[in-house]
C-alpha cells in the first residue's frame, strides 16, 4: 500500500502535468482522477483519459531525463485534443463501444451519439478509433456532415467491429476445453467490451459452452465470461464486483447473460441468510 508520502507525490505529478496540459492547451477542460491515477481531458468534440502511472514510473527510474520524457508526454496530447474535421471522418474507424451509462453522460455532446441500450448500466456507442490507443465519440453532426444517415453508420459500425474481433472468434472456435473458472478476455485497452454488441463472438461463446453464457465487463480492456451451467456462476457475480472495484479503467460491475437470442441483465443471486442473532425481534 502506498505510503502518504507517495501519494504526497503522486499527487503532485498529477497536479503538475495537469498545469502543463491546461496551459498549453487553452481550449481543453484538464481535471486530475486522483482515484485512477490520470488526467481527464475534454476539448470540442474530444474526451479522453490520460493515464499517468507510466510516465509517472519512467520519470522515477530515470529522473535525469524526466524534463525530455514529460515534454514528449505533453506534446503526445496535440493530436488527442483536435477534433478531426467532419468531412475527412473515416467510416473505416467507426466501432461501436460499450461503456457504463454514467460515463457516457459526462461525455462532451453526449446526446448527439449514436447509442444501444447493452444492459441495466451498459450503453454501446458510436466511436472513432484513433492512433495512440485513443476513442472519441462521434456525434451525429459529424457523419451527417459527410453525406451519411444513420441506417449507414449503424451498418458501417456493425461491420468494423465484427471484422475487429474475427481473430477472436477464431481463438473460440478452435478452443478444446471449457475452463471451470471461465475466460477471462483482454488485450484491448478501448474496445473489449464491445464484444456484448457482436453476435459471432457471442455465438462461437455459447456454442463451446454448450448453453448459455455469463458475461461481465469490469473495465473497459477486460471481459469475463462463463458457461452459465458451470458451479462457478454461483460466485461469478462477486468475481465481476470484485474486479470492477480493482479495475484501473472500471466500466460495469453488472452481469450479462446471452441466451442465444439476446444479451440480458443477469439476475443477482440471491444472499444466503445469516444467522438470526434475535429472533424475538421478528416477533
Amino acid at each position: 500500500m502506498p505510503t502518504n508520502g507517495a501519494l504526497d507525490d503522486r499527487y503532485a505529478f498529477a497536479e503538475r502535468m495537469r498545469l502543463q496540459i491546461a496551459s498549453r492547451y487553452g481550449g481543453a477542460t484538464v481535471e486530475v482522477d486522483g482515484d485512477r491515477f490520470r488526467l481527464r481531458v475534454t476539448g470540442p468534440g474530444v474526451e479522453t483519459s490520460l493515464p499517468l502511472a507510466p510516465l509517472h514510473q519512467a520519470c522515477t527510474r530515470d529522473p535525469a531525463n524526466a524534463p525530455g520524457l514529460i515534454a514528449s508526454f505533453v506534446a503526445s496530447v496535440e493530436k488527442q485534443l483536435t477534433s478531426p474535421d467532419p468531412a475527412g471522418l473515416s467510416t473505416s474507424r467507426l466501432l461501436w463501444c460499450v461503456r457504463n451509462a454514467a460515463s457516457i453522460a459526462e461525455m462532451a455532446r453526449a446526446a448527439d451519439l449514436m447509442s444501444v441500450r447493452v444492459g441495466a448500466t451498459m450503453v454501446g456507442f458510436i466511436a472513432e478509433a484513433l492512433p495512440g490507443s485513443i476513442m472519441r465519440g462521434v456525434p451525429r453532426q459529424e457523419w451527417e456532415a459527410a453525406g451519411l444517415n444513420d441506417d449507414a453508420v449503424r451498418a458501417v459500425a456493425d461491420v468494423n467491429t465484427e471484422r475487429h474481433f474475427e481473430r477472436l472468434v477464431g481463438r473460440i472456435r478452435r478452443a478444446d476445453r471449457v475452463p471451470s473458472d471461465g475466460w477471462r478476455v483482454a488485450g484491448d485497452p478501448l474496445f473489449q467490451g464491445s464484444i456484448l454488441l457482436v453476435p459471432a463472438v457471442l455465438e462461437a461463446l455459447r456454442t463451446l459452452a454448450g448453453g448459455d453464457v455469463l458475461l461481465g465487463a469490469p473495465d473497459r480492456g477486460v471481459a469475463y465470461v462463463l458457461a452459465a451451467g458451470l458451479p462457478a456462476a454461483a460466485r461469478f457475480d462477486r468475481r465481476v464486483r470484485r474486479e470492477w472495484r480493482e479495475a484501473m479503467n472500471p466500466c460495469s460491475s453488472e452481469v450479462l447473460v446471452y441466451d442465444g437470442e439476446s444479451v440480458r441483465t443477469a439476475p443477482r443471486p440471491a444472499r444466503k441468510a445469516g444467522t438470526l442473532v434475535l429472533p424475538w425481534l421478528m416477533e
